[in-house]
């Protein structure tokens, strides 16, 4: 590997020892795979070069990822990556523009032309010259020109003698090879997100204003460029992060010139690995041996640590290496263990000047942004010209999936599933050029995002009160789907688990989730700020012993290791395989309880007491294991009920011991559809509920409305003491998840095309859960939205009611205005307009309603005329019925 000479950067001042200079020096991976793609384009681009050059089409590649993917290294070190890759070119090139097809191997006759007979030129657009008179198409010529001669002998003599022919391309081209003694050119033009800016509208040719027939400088930009593709042979290769990736491909196919997206992708763990193991500091020394004495490989840990929390990005990596180094060395941490290495590895920040995710998200840009980092985690497999209806943040149009993505500062790499091409057999060594992606049906390359964690960890400080967002955060830490499969049973699990995470969070009860009626947890309260969301492995009916390091599996009768190990605290647990031996969901919630109370109203009928914790306090521990039946799954018979009981129930009640360590079992069954023998016990649409209450009345607190409780040994469905069967019905599925994601359920198993698979659906799924979580504002506490009623609890208002509450004008959220209510019943505004607008009004008090009109509303940031119209007449409206009271 070649040495480059720049250094890394940070953000803020860096500690450093007084005595030595930390700045790190770092090797160049090779990206064989990206070299071989810039050749392929240029060679297609001649093909027909000898038949008429009215038939060309340029193909150009183009890398428009995000900043720190490694873009700009490849173009400035084409030549080194060329070298690096001598012997793998020069066995996969079989034919090459400008090289006859006889005689030598045309790949090392290509190859050698790369090497001593091109002439590199790099051209960043933020340094391009101001226009000074002439239009952007000379003053390129002349920027490439002089770069081209800048290390010749007779430089200046040289360079006038080649741009006296730069009104004809041709011409001029033709001189800068004879003068050069060269016959290729590699342009790379770099930055070109800049083109769309005053700097560039200077020039008269890239004016959209003045060339009507072309909309937008993309166009014009191609157009030019296409005049000096066309001419034998120019080599051309263009990045910069841009606002609408897809869009300008359309715009350089107007112009003759094709874009082929780089297939650059961040770094996989291995080439995370290489990559860090060629950094060495200023004064020569290796970084592994600065902060590993003892292991001067570096453990295998550590390499998966970096990789974990960077993405694998580049400029990431770079980062978090140049931070440990600069710490370990100033305070002589050296050969940590792996856990203070990786809390010394998240204590690392972003650098801020790179981070492109928008601050201060509204509701919509915000619901967007977590659907695509669920898309991420969950690995959803896109086409590079998919599109989204409504996908951009502030307008209702479609945009294209990777566009969205970029704005909001996602990485991307394509989808390969490890299949090779054709000539290369399994066993052989393989090399990243061998890879064969992914192609949808219109052979469109297939994509999947990528967000760092490091940025995630900064951006979600100013949105940690939003319940979807803490949940994710915790998918991110896991990092389980990277060992899982993603199926869409797992998907599912994923899904599902977010929805109850956001509802318990919106609820201060358990209860209050119909999911949970007639439940031991009915009167429970589940903090899940303070619960954790984690993977746990998976069961395995096939394991002979009880568990597995390798595959993280358990066997069924090692529920009590299971338990000890992972099940310690609350939270909400997901099996990290997809599998059908072992509950789907796991949650765990608990209460204290006094010494030597046996009734369970005792201990958690107090909010208070619930967040108490003293030496002198016990906890009742409720676990809950989750079927869920609604993916894809045939009609829920009694034989399968029977069947989730016997894996989960039965195994935990013997296993646990659960009367003497005050566990209480819940198997919760889930499903869009039941046969007959089930749905007869649904009595009034209730859950239908199996426990031993009805022979023991203290072994559960009693609910106050009507039960629906059956026989413990009900057709054969055997329930032991501390344990509880609970099957919902499907009209409490309803209301627990609420019509429109309910509606989107049922679809699944029907339709193939559904938020399991496609990101527009979950999308929507998103935005439903927003509508909830949105309500209770950017600045307000949970108290101040959660109420200690049905009708005042605003939660469970939006989640489950829909009939409004008669005892007040306005539902008040504990002495809040509620502006969302406001705004429907007196403004008669959409869900959506309503959601969008109380954000907006969210700082102002009920008694400010009286100074509200059109220019304030504008003014707060409500641009809409109808809607402000609508304000200003429910203003009106909600006076008068104020006066009137």
């Amino acid at each position: 590997m070649e040495e480059s000479k720049n250094a890394a950067s940070s953000s803020g001042p860096r500690q450093r020892c007084p005595s030595k200079d930390t700045s790190l020096k770092w090797s160049l991976v090779n990206r064989s795979a990206a070299v071989h793609q810039i050749l392929r384009n240029f060679r297609r681009s001649y093909s027909l070069v000898e038949q008429n050059s009215n038939f060309i089409r340029p193909t150009v590649t183009y890398a428009p990822q995000m900043y720190g993917s490694g873009k700009t290294t490849v173009g400035n070190h084409f030549r080194k990556f060329v070298l690096l890759n001598r012997a793998y070119l020069a066995q996969r090139i079989s034919e090459f523009p400008g090289i006859a097809d006889s005689g030598e191997s045309v790949g090392k006759r290509a190859v050698e032309a790369l090497l001593n007979e091109t002439i590199y030129v790099n051209i960043d657009l933020r340094s391009f010259p101001d226009f000074g008179g002439e239009d952007f198409k000379s003053t390129l010529i002349k920027k490439i020109s002089d770069k081209a001669v800048d290390s010749l002998s007779s430089e200046s003599e040289l360079l006038a003698k080649v741009l006296k022919n730069r009104k004809d391309p041709k011409e001029w081209l033709n001189s800068l090879f004879q003068v050069t003694n060269k016959r290729y050119l590699f342009l790379f033009i770099d930055e070109i997100g800049m083109l769309p800016s005053r700097k560039f509208y200077q020039f008269p040719d890239l004016d959209p204003q003045r060339n009507p027939h072309k909309p937008n400088v993309y166009r014009l930009f191609f157009e030019i460029l296409s005049s000096f593709l066309v001419l034998p042979y120019v080599i051309c290769y263009l990045a910069g992060r841009s606002d609408g990736i897809v869009t300008k491909q359309e715009d350089a196919i107007t112009s003759r010139v094709n874009l082929d997206f780089l297939c650059l992708d961040p770094f996989s763990e291995d080439a995370t690995k290489l990559f860090i193991q060629g950094m060495k500091i200023c004064t020569g020394e290796i970084v592994l041996q600065l902060l590993f004495p003892r292991h001067p490989e570096g453990p295998d840990w550590f390499f998966k640590q970096a990789y974990n929390y960077t993405g694998g990005v580049p400029i990431y990596v770079r980062h978090v290496i140049q931070a440990l180094v600069d710490t370990c060395v100033h305070n002589k941490l050296y050969n940590l263990s792996e856990r203070r290495m990786r809390r010394l590895v998240e204590t690392v920040a972003p650098m801020s000047d790179i981070i492109a995710t928008p601050e201060d998200m509204e509701p919509k840009a915000l619901s967007m942004f977590c659907t695509l980092l669920l898309s991420s985690i969950l690995e959803y497999r896109f086409a590079i010209t998919e599109t989204m209806y409504g996908g951009s943040v502030n307008e209702d149009e479609s945009k294209y999936v990777l566009d969205i993505a970029n704005n909001f500062g996602f990485y991307y790499k394509y989808c390969s599933d490890g299949i090779l091409s054709g000539d290369k057999r399994k066993g052989e060594e393989i090399d990243e050029g061998d890879i064969v992606y992914e192609i949808d049906e219109a052979n469109v390359p297939m994509v999947k995002l990528v967000y760092p964690k490091i940025v995630l960890k900064a951006v979600k400080e100013n949105y940690k009160q939003y319940p979807l967002l803490r949940y994710i955060y915790y998918l991110f830490s896991l990092h389980a789907l990277v060992e899982s499969s993603s199926s869409l049973r797992f998907r599912s699990k994923v899904i599902f688990a977010s929805i109850l995470y956001v509802r318990c969070s919106l609820s201060r009860q358990l209860g209050e989730l119909s999911l949970f009626h007639q439940s031991f947890v009915e009167n429970i309260v589940f903090n899940t700020d303070m619960c954790c969301v984690r993977s746990v492995p998976s069961f395995s009916s096939e394991l002979t012993t009880k568990y597995s390091a390798d595959e993280q599996s358990y066997s069924l009768n090692a529920w009590k290791d299971l338990y000890d190990k992972y099940l310690s605290e609350d939270g909400i647990f997901l099996p990290n395989k997809d599998n059908s031996c072992g509950p789907d969901i796991l949650v765990r919630v608990s209460v204290p309880i006094d010494d030597g109370s046996s009734s369970s109203d005792e201990g958690y009928s107090s909010l208070t007491e619930m967040f108490v914790e003293t030496s002198s306090k016990k906890r009742r521990v409720y676990l809950i294991g989750i079927a869920l039946k609604c993916y894809h799954c045939s009609t829920v018979s009694l034989a399968m009920i029977k069947n989730e009981v016997d894996k989960f129930l039965v195994p935990v009640s013997s296993q646990l011991e659960l009367e003497k360590n005050d566990i209480w079992a819940i198997q919760l069954v889930v499903s869009t559809s039941y046969n007959n023998e089930v749905s007869s016990h649904f009595v009034d649409k209730l859950n239908w509920v199996i426990d031993t209450r009805k022979k023991d009345s203290s072994s559960s607190s009693t609910p106050s409305h009507d039960m629906n409780y059956s026989n413990s040994d009900q057709g054969g469905l055997r329930i032991g003491r501390n344990c509880q069967l609970v099957v919902c019905s499907l009209d409490n599925l309803e209301k627990f998840l609420g019509k429109e994601i309910y509606d989107q359920i049922q679809k699944v198993c029907s339709e193939r095309e559904n938020f399991l698979t496609k990101v527009t659906p979950l999308s929507r799924l998103i935005g439903t859960l927003f509508e909830h979580g949105w309500a209770r504002g950017r600045s307000a506490e949970p108290e101040a939205y959660l109420g200690k009623s049905t009708e005042k609890n605003i939660g469970a208002y939006r989640v489950e009611s829909t009939v409004k509450s008669s005892s007040s004008v306005v539902p008040v959220r504990q002495g809040q205005f509620d502006w969302m209510e406001f705004l429907k019943t007196y403004c008669d505004l959409t869900e959506s307009e309503a959601r969008e607008s109380s954000y907006r009004l969210s700082r102002l008090r009920e008694q400010d309603l009286e100074g509200l009109d059109s220019y304030l509303l504008e003014v707060l940031g409500i641009k809409d005329r109808r809607v402000r119209i609508k304000i200003v007449a429910g203003v009106g409206k909600y006076i008068e019925s104020k006066t009137n009271a």
